[in-house]
């Protein structure tokens, strides 16, 4: 049986939610609306858990209970307890350097300074072999803006942005999950 897993980041509790920050949440949280999940927390793994079969691939969805820059913390456990290859992980998260409603899948790399990505990153001694989903969020323009820009909601164009981001990836999950990585790719980039 394969097993894939998709881990959302952001941060917990109300104060974040749906920040620009938490646009990899929202992807888990409307993915699972399609498929109808409901999610148990697992303490061993700092996360919130749902499970789903797609064809014969076990998929597990994770909602990280750590804060954004903590994220390895819950990666790593959960990797260990569901016996996981860290090829088959997708971590769907905001990035700073795509326009607001923009989506982009990408095959490992660096952290690109994201402290979600940096995290698992060290929690893995270095390993950068996972798969991305980055959820457009716009830049405001000054480095020292970001911390607080991050965290918060965004214009009601922005919002519609973000959805609009997320359910193009929405359309292309089952594609990455299935190993078509290059046709998930072709469709996403060229909308």
């Amino acid at each position: 049986m394969k097993k894939f897993l998709i881990a959302g980041l952001g941060n917990p509790g109300a104060r974040y939610a749906k920040t620009r920050h938490n646009a990899g949440i929202d992807f888990i949280e409307e993915l699972s609306k399609k498929w109808n999940l409901k999610f148990e927390e697992i303490k061993s793994v700092k996360s919130k858990v749902s499970i789903h079969k797609l064809d014969k691939v076990d998929v597990y969805l994770l909602i990280p209970d750590v804060f954004m820059n903590n994220s390895g913390k819950a990666l790593k456990p959960a990797l260990k307890k569901y016996n996981l290859n860290i090829k088959d992980v997708l971590i769907i998260h905001d990035d700073l350097d795509l326009p607001s409603g923009t989506c982009k899948l990408k095959k490992y790399g660096g952290d690109g300074g994201h402290n979600g990505l940096k995290s698992i990153i060290e929690n893995f001694e270095g390993n950068k072999d996972f798969l991305r989903m980055r959820i457009g969020i716009g830049h405001p323009g000054d480095s020292k803006k970001v911390n607080d820009y991050v965290v918060k909601k965004g214009t009601k164009k922005e919002i519609q942005e973000r959805k609009k981001a997320i359910l193009s990836g929405i359309e292309i999950i089952e594609d990455v999950i299935l190993s078509n990585w290059e046709k998930a790719v072709n469709k996403l980039h060229s909308k």
